[in-house]
């Protein structure tokens, strides 16, 4: 590469300066939580148990161009609906709402007051955990895991400014590489690495290119859901070439800007 190792990461700090993202107490998104709940209670009504703020937002993964808040909703364990239902019943209820719903992998996205919200609907599997149903879109399924569990890992991880990275390089390529599967991915390729921000981010660029689409990718709160399965052959092969396109580039400033 063309910039020095130190002035590579100073390069990469300053892009993840500017697309910061304020997730204080009182910022903009936070704010939002009481609207959204009268949103989610007037779906759900006494079957909604809880709103937590959740996703990258709550992780400290989240970028300024991509700033959005999720929300999971859990629903009560005696619900009679299964968790597709669950799923469609806030799209349609959130449609006659007049809040122009867009369905996600888990989640349903709507824009209040310029902002964009996630609202995940979790099925609570039982009132003694914090495990969930969750339905996958992309795979047409429910599978159990516990969100609460991926913001505590992340947040212990101290790899967000490297996942933060690839996300905006995710992006700026229109890739599909669902948030989750990237986080992993990023743990998977720097386990017992600690180097300078852009020699990490290399590294994971190796890793796309070398190993990513063979490996498969478990939940580390469910070993039965299998993350990986998210993407099919094509659309990994499609993030290994543009990792290896990436890796061939000159300069950081081809990658990222």
């Amino acid at each position: 590469m063309q910039i020095a190792l130190q002035t590579a990461s100073s390069y990469l700090r300053g892009i993840l300066d500017r697309e910061r993202v304020d997730n204080a107490a009182g910022s903009p998104l936070r704010t939002l939580t009481p609207r959204v709940e009268r949103v989610a209670r007037a779906w759900a009504g006494k079957h909604l148990l809880e709103l937590t703020p959740s996703g990258a937002f709550e992780k400290g993964m989240a970028n300024a161009s991509g700033m959005r808040i999720d929300f999971l909703a859990s629903i009560s364990p005696s619900a009679p609906f299964s968790s597709r239902e669950i799923y469609e019943s806030l799209y349609h209820s959130l449609d006659k709402m007049g809040l122009r719903p867009k369905s996600r992998n888990v989640s349903i996205a709507i824009n209040l007051g310029g902002l964009t919200v996630d609202i995940v609907p979790a099925r609570r599997d039982n009132p003694q955990t914090e495990e969930h149903w969750l339905y996958s879109a992309l795979r047409g399924k429910a599978f159990v895991t516990d969100p609460n569990q991926h913001v505590l890992d992340a947040l212990k991880s101290n790899r967000r400014d490297e996942v933060r990275v690839l996300k905006l390089w995710r992006d700026k390529n229109n890739l599909s590489f669902p948030s989750y599967y990237l986080e992993l991915t990023v743990a998977a390729a720097l386990r017992g690495k600690a180097r300078e921000l852009s020699d990490n981010v290399w590294t994971v660029f190796g890793y796309l290119e070398n190993h990513f689409v063979a490996r498969s990718v478990l939940d580390p709160a469910n070993a039965h859901n299998i993350v990986s399965d998210e993407l099919d052959i094509r659309e990994k092969a499609r993030i290994r070439t543009v990792a290896k396109v990436t890796r061939a580039a000159k300069s950081w400033q081809d990658i990222l800007s």
